[in-house]
């Protein structure tokens, strides 16, 4: 069932002036709901990053923005333009739309410079050779016009798969996880060099990633999905610091949750007493709060309560695993030049500005 696209609907009023837009989009898969419902808006120029496990609509919701899948119900705007509504369908090579997906899917009979023209029509010989040394220039890999793919390392092809989907100069950038294969060094080099590029264009980019950090370190904006639906959208700090459910607290970056109930104002817990932060409801007693290893700190004291029972050496970072009285335990991240030694008894200090507070 095709779904009309509400001009009234506020999200869509706002959406209007932006530049990607699904309006309530759902897709099955042999009664499987892959994506529920979903209602996104994204800026134009804009990074957003689509972030969330395994089989939680990640990549689906790419491949019904790009026309690799239709959706069941719902609208998408790219643009001005409607690609998917009420008795519309553009497909996906009219969209405007370029794909990396993380397998590279370069031609492999083709040479670099061939790869790169192969998206450019209307060209003469002379405007081709220009655009395609361009883009291998943006990427900086000039030198590699006559190498085919399996001359190339992991790095060098994803770099000029980049430059083949920027090659039509396309309104809207999917990546689909497309660093997972490449090693960490690597990894965070050409993540960041491609976040330049795209931003460098101007160009509308989503990402789908399941990693956290990838997430965090390159987007204006992340939106976490679970189960096909979206628990939350807002900036890297908002997410990290303000999630909004049980699910994103702990999905996004490490952290402890530790029984407490409400006093007033107040919520009480074996670490202390903290001000209420969230909305609960004035009837509920019994809640979690939400505590980041970075907002813990601890000092040696031998007539400590809390007791270190494990230390994970991190590079630059210690990260140390603390039990409380009540027999639960929290982590506290230090520099790795301050070494506690395991068994030491400790005071613990928390920052509260970051906790947050859920019905448990």
């Amino acid at each position: 069932m095709a779904f009309k696209l509400n001009r009234d609907n506020v999200c869509a009023r706002k959406a209007w002036s932006s530049h990607v837009l699904l309006d309530n989009v759902s897709k099955s898969f042999d009664k499987v709901k892959a994506v529920s419902g979903l209602t996104l808006v994204v800026e134009k120029g804009e990074f957003f990053s689509l972030l969330g496990p395994s089989g939680c609509g990640k990549t689906t919701t790419l491949r019904l923005i790009g026309g690799l899948d239709r959706p069941d119900e719902g609208a998408i705007t790219i643009g001005n333009e409607v690609v998917v509504g009420e008795g519309v369908w553009v497909p996906p090579e009219k969209r405007g739309v370029g794909i990396v997906f993380q397998d590279y899917a370069l031609f492999p009979h083709l040479t670099v410079f061939k790869n790169i023209a192969f998206g450019l029509k209307g060209c003469s010989p002379k405007e081709l050779k220009q655009k395609v040394m361009e883009l291998l220039e943006m990427v900086g890999l000039p030198h590699m016009a006559h190498k085919y793919p399996h001359e190339l390392s992991g790095g060098e092809r994803q770099r000029i798969t980049l430059a083949r989907s920027l090659a039509p100069s396309p309104k809207v950038m999917l990546l689909d996880e497309p660093f997972s294969s490449l090693d960490a060094d690597l990894r965070d080099e050409l993540r960041h060099e491609t976040k330049w590029i795209l931003k460098e264009k101007g160009t509308t980019t989503i990402l789908v990633t399941h990693e956290q950090e990838e997430a965090l370190s390159l987007s204006d904006r992340v939106g976490v999905l679970n189960n096909g639906k979206l628990e939350q959208v807002g900036t890297p700090d908002e997410i990290y610091h303000k999630p909004r459910s049980r699910f994103v607290a702990d999905f996004v970056g490490k952290a402890d949750f530790v029984h407490g109930w409400i006093e007033g104002s107040l919520v009480i817990c074996d670490l202390g007493m903290f001000p209420l932060n969230g909305d609960i409801p004035d009837e509920v007693r019994d809640v979690e709060l939400m505590i980041r290893p970075d907002d813990v700190d601890f000092t040696v004291e031998p007539g400590g309560n809390t007791v270190v029972i494990e230390a994970q050496f991190l590079g630059a970072q210690i990260l140390y695993k603390l039990l409380l009285p009540d027999g639960k335990a929290i982590h506290s991240i230090k520099p790795s030049t301050k070494i506690i030694p395991v068994g030491s008894r400790v005071k613990i200090k928390v920052d509260t500005k970051h906790i947050v507070v859920f019905r448990k």
